[in-house]
């Protein structure tokens, strides 16, 4: 933090690109990734991956260099780390070696050293640290490397398959959500080739050219990649966002069809009895609690999540006088989302604004992480609703298969919703 002010957003809003970069190869199975950098960025990225993947020390190591290394070089402690992995992974598909923001400052030939350790799989080397971004940037650079390390070939006549882009499971609750939007397109009859970086193997990325169309989820960490496939391949995109809601999830299948046939009578029916639930169970608790009403709302969290969801907090689930967001990112054109936003903050550039909007926030609704809570904390606002929806998340445990997306999500939010509801009514 710089002079007590939200600048250091690395330790308040979002991670390095270390982590973003590691969390792209960690969703390619049988990917191993190794940190050259010291036992701090090794925990730090760690602790992130691991609330998505319990056992992400399995695949995910530390070189350990000492200080001296500063001065003589990291070749002794990659080389032992390497001789480890090579005993206890006999055939992983694809391994990342990233360099922490220290270690990149030295210059070794991290991917000449690697040669040296006669590894049976690709290897994919690169600096990554805070100095080069935050997580998106890590996640977008990591991913082009490894395009650009298999050297695709533009397919002559692709299939009416898609590909999705810019999909991760270490957003918070992003596994569920993944699976959500699968579920979603695969009752629209949709034919997925690839999801990068988030589920299909190192062999299935090399057929990504054989998709008709490129489906950018978030864009802050897909976007890069589905311009640099389309400069390099020509191959079409479309930034979909994250479909919230019930009418959000409608509008974003609806966004898709436009550029490719889909068959979405099951997702139309299944929307209508959602809605029908949903109308129910709405009305019952008006009948107890009022109205779902908020002087005031914040929504904080990576910018797709934040503008996708803000939008349909609005239009579907609650009431407010103002809403304000605060994203985790800057991205060029949001997926179109965020237009119900009163006013749209970055972290990183508004640092003051978010400051003094989250030190004046009272009576109202915090849809974001515990970052943004703890401000609120220290502020002594006990009053305002809080439903996290974004990392760090300190307060909760969330280990179910529910979504906060799509059809499934659209129940869940608004059970979390009116629950936050309800507490705060109760403690007034």
């Amino acid at each position: 933090m710089v002079n007590g002010k939200w600048e250091n957003i690395c330790s308040r809003a979002d991670t390095c690109a270390l982590t973003g970069a590691a969390a792209f190869f960690s969703g390619i199975p049988k990917s191993e990734v190794l940190v050259n950098g010291p036992l701090w960025c090794y925990f730090y990225a760690l602790r992130h991956l691991e609330h998505t993947e319990y056992n992400m020390a399995e695949r995910f190591h530390g070189s350990q260099p000492d200080n001296n290394a500063i001065v003589y070089g990291t070749e002794k402690f990659l080389l032992e780390a390497l001789e480890s992995i090579k005993k206890e992974k006999q055939n992983p598909d694809v391994m990342l070696i990233e360099n922490s923001c220290s270690l990149s400052l030295i210059g070794d030939d991290i991917a000449g050293i690697a040669k040296k350790a006669d590894l049976k799989c690709p290897v994919i080397t690169m600096d990554s640290g805070g100095l080069n971004g935050g997580f998106a940037e890590g996640y977008s650079k990591a991913a082009i490397k490894l395009l650009e390390s298999l050297q695709l070939e533009k397919s002559k006549n692709p299939s009416l398959k898609v590909n999705l882009i810019g999909l991760t499971p270490f957003y918070f609750n992003g596994k569920n959500d993944v699976e959500e939007i699968i579920r979603l397109l695969k009752l629209c009859c949709c034919d997925i080739n690839v999801i990068l970086g988030c589920g299909s193997s190192y062999e299935k990325i090399k057929t990504l050219t054989d998709a008709s169309l490129n489906i950018v989820i978030h864009e802050e960490l897909g976007l890069g990649i589905a311009r640099y496939l389309k400069e390099n391949y020509d191959m079409p995109y479309i930034c979909a966002g994250v479909p919230y809601g019930t009418d959000g999830t409608q509008e974003w299948i609806s966004k898709i069809a436009e550029c490719l046939p889909l068959s979405d009578e099951q997702v139309l029916y299944e929307a209508k009895e959602v809605q029908k639930k949903l109308m129910y169970w709405n009305n019952d608790m008006r009948c107890q609690w009022g109205n779902l009403w908020f002087d005031e709302v914040i929504t904080a969290a990576p910018p797709t999540t934040a503008m996708c969801f803000a939008d349909t907090l609005v239009r579907e689930w609650i009431d407010t006088g103002s809403l304000n967001l605060i994203c985790q990112h800057k991205t060029d054109n949001n997926c179109g989302a965020g237009k119900y936003a009163d006013k749209i903050f970055f972290a990183g550039e508004d640092g003051e604004n978010i400051e003094y909007l989250l030190n004046n926030f009272s009576d109202g609704l915090l849809t974001g992480s515990s970052s943004e809570k703890a401000v609120l904390d220290r502020s002594g606002n006990y009053n305002t609703a809080t439903v996290n929806i974004a990392f760090p998340v300190n307060d909760e445990m969330l280990i179910t298969d529910l979504p906060f997306c799509g059809l499934r999500g659209s129940a869940h939010i608004l059970q979390r919703l009116w629950n936050a509801f309800i507490q705060k009514k109760q403690r007034r």
